[in-house]
């Protein structure tokens, strides 16, 4: 599989812009952030039909806040507050459970980072499959 030449200085943007929870001591945090932005790098790559490698530089910002809308709007980072994650509750001696990582991999194979809101920027960069 090719890695992006930029990758970890998408990383590091990505990382900035989702700050780290204190009491991250599982390696959650860059699990999920990896690969939230290395499934968007890919998605983009598809939809443009450019190859991980070509890339444009002028992508970069638009991967960057790709990745960190589809991990923020589910709330994957922060389950203490977000009951997106919730996977059950109950009210008698009160329990919760969140979702596990493995079903947050699974939710984000089946989320489409690319929305209205990036198609015409892609659209830009988009070439004719070969």
């Amino acid at each position: 599989m090719l890695t992006h030449e930029r990758f970890d200085d998408l990383l590091e943007q990505v990382q900035q812009l989702l700050p780290k929870r204190e009491n991250d001591t599982d390696g959650r945090y860059k699990t999920i952030t990896v690969y939230a932005l290395n499934k968007t790098i890919q998605d983009v790559a598809n939809f443009c039909n450019i190859p991980i490698d070509e890339l444009p530089e002028e992508l970069d910002y638009t991967l960057v806040a790709m990745t960190v809308q589809v991990v923020k709007t589910h709330g994957w980072l922060d389950p203490e507050n977000d009951s997106s994650n919730v996977q059950s509750l109950n009210e008698g001696d009160t329990s919760v459970t969140f979702k596990s990582i493995t079903s947050i991999f699974s939710e984000l194979q089946a989320v489409n980072p690319i929305t209205d809101n990036y198609t015409n920027i892609l659209y830009n960069f988009r070439r004719l499959p070969e």
